[in-house]
């Protein structure tokens, strides 16, 4: 049971609650919030132009750490699913996750002032980069927000924070949606 529900936007999106469950509930709660959770991070980058003094490795990294916004029900179960950006700048300028142009304009940067590179005079950019789905198991850059619990006398108190993929209620939710789902696979391999 969970009650007590609290919400936040501040400077994140966070829920806390206090849920009674077993302990083996509330730590596979936690652990599907922050390792099960699909979202969208920029896995492949085509660099056209750089003559930055930022390695095309670096950049390509920074770009997978950026937060990508996008409604859950666009990609949930979608293996597949892409969605392309370009960036393109010349110096000198600050290039920030703003300056990511989407191809489609419903999924963009969680928030917009995450600085990717700054450029002097002389120095550009240009490149396209695939945003794609996958999860915390396969890398960090996946990872939708951090989940942590105390134990306290009447159950659990959680603390969920979004790394703003999608607000924190929605992270509990599809966490709960894949917990059920695996019980589900699980009770039906048990029936065989």
């Amino acid at each position: 049971m969970i009650e007590g529900i609290k919400e936040g936007k501040k400077p994140v999106s966070w829920t806390k609650f206090k849920l009674s469950s077993p302990l083996s509930f509330a730590n596979a709660l936690r652990r599907t919030i922050m390792n099960d959770i699909p979202v969208l991070a920029i896995e492949d980058v085509n660099i056209l132009k750089n003559n930055s003094i930022v390695y095309d490795e670096m950049l390509a990294l920074r770009l997978g750490l950026i937060p990508i916004v996008a409604d859950p029900e666009e990609y949930w179960n979608k293996k597949k699913f892409k969605v392309a950006f370009v960036l393109k700048g010349e110096g000198p300028i600050t290039m920030y996750s703003k300056d990511l142009q989407p191809m489609d304009p419903r999924i963009v940067p969680a928030f917009p002032d995450i600085p990717i590179m700054k450029m002097v005079e002389g120095q550009e950019v240009e490149l396209e980069a695939w945003a794609s789905i996958g999860t915390a198991k396969e890398h960090a850059k996946w990872q939708a927000g951090h989940a942590f619990y105390k134990e306290t006398n009447t159950g659990f108190e959680f603390y969920v924070e979004s790394f703003g993929n999608m607000p924190a209620k929605e992270l509990v939710h599809r966490a709960a949606m894949i917990l059920k789902k695996k019980g589900q696979e699980f009770g039906d391999w048990v029936k065989k």
